[in-house]
């Protein structure tokens, strides 16, 4: 059964093009959809250009929304949430 969950972030700086594609990874290899909110715009993460041009309208210091729909949500978003808060995280495929 597909569930959603959401969780706010806070960013201390820009996310990274490494984070971007991370998360863009990610995203293909879950079996669901996993949505940014930030100023009432929203976006999927299946488009890395997209995800880019969304990136640089965001504020180095501000808070988004993860959002995702799928099997098990939780630890989805607990993966998300390392994958921008490290710089350095790689995603287990």
């Amino acid at each position: 059964m597909k569930k959603f969950l959401s969780k706010n972030i806070e960013l201390n700086e820009r996310l990274s093009i490494n984070q971007l594609l991370a998360l863009h990874t990610y995203q293909k290899n879950y079996k669901g959809h996993i949505y940014l909110l930030f100023n009432h715009d929203m976006i999927t993460l299946e488009s890395l250009p997209r995800l880019v041009s969304f990136s640089l309208t965001m504020n180095p210091k501000c808070e988004l929304q993860l959002i995702v729909e799928g099997k098990n949500p939780q630890q989805t978003l607990n993966d998300l949430t390392k994958c921008i808060h490290l710089k350095k995280y790689k995603i287990a495929q």
